[in-house]
Formats: C-alpha cells, structure tokens, sequence
C-alpha cells in the first residue's frame, strides 16, 4: 500500500490527538478522578453532530436490530475499557498507561484468526510479537 496524503496528515493528526490526549487525561484525573471520563464521554456526545456533517454517507441511519445490537456492544465494551484506563491512570504513571492500549490490535488478530477465519500470515504473527516487544521497552 503507498502512503498517501491523506493518509500521512490524518494519521499524524490522530497521532498528535491521542498523544496530547494521554498527557491531558492523566493531568484531568489527577485533579478530578473518574468524573475526567464523564465529562470526556459528554464532549465526545457534543462532537456527534459532527459525524453526520463530515460523513453524509452514514445517512439514512440504518436500522437493522443485529446491526445496532453489534454496535451498542462495541460502545459499552469501549467504554468499559476507557473506564478501566482511568482507573489505571490514576494509578501509574501516564508514560506507562498510555502504552497499554496500542496493545489491542494484539487481541484483534488473534480473534479475528478464530471468529472471522482470518489469515494469520508469518508477517501478522512478526506484528504480533513486535507490538509486544515494544509495550514491554516501553513499560518497562
């Protein structure tokens, strides 16, 4: 796949995004605790209306009880996870935190080998083993 322009400046906008995030959160739980991630979920429900002007093919919204059952999962095992960052981040330090989420890809693949009959590639499995090398250097 070659780099394109777009995908070169919108990755190192959600790079610069979540980096600066990961500081600002962990500045936010200090002083606030847990009600950092209420007001960081009413934000994000601010910005909703964004979605729709950005990406006018998400409408007509589709209604399709399976599909909006798969989606509520993913919020709330999202939100799960965000909680449990909080919780962590308030007890260690952000540049060991932080990290910790890059990991999920991990667990991403190894599933999507099992449930979606994937391929686990010899280039997959080197990821794999890369990205935890590198939450290890970097938590270390």
């Amino acid at each position: 796949m070659r780099m394109n322009l777009t995908l070169l400046l919108g990755g190192a906008a959600m790079l610069i995004c979540w980096g600066v995030w990961g500081i600002v959160v962990k500045l936010a739980t200090k002083e606030i605790g847990m009600q950092a991630l209420v007001w960081g979920q009413l934000g994000a429900i601010g910005l909703f209306p964004v979605y729709f002007l950005l990406f006018k093919e998400m409408l007509p919204l589709e209604l399709k009880v399976s599909t909006i059952a798969l989606s509520l999962v993913a919020g709330v095992l999202g939100v799960l996870g965000t909680m449990t960052f909080y919780v962590l981040l308030r007890a260690a330090p952000a540049s060991v935190v932080v990290p910790l989420p890059a990991l999920y890809p991990v667990v991403t693949v190894v599933l999507a080998y099992f449930f979606l009959h994937e391929n686990l590639t010899p280039t997959r499995i080197a990821g794999v083993v890369c990205a935890l090398a590198a939450i290890w250097l970097l938590t270390s």
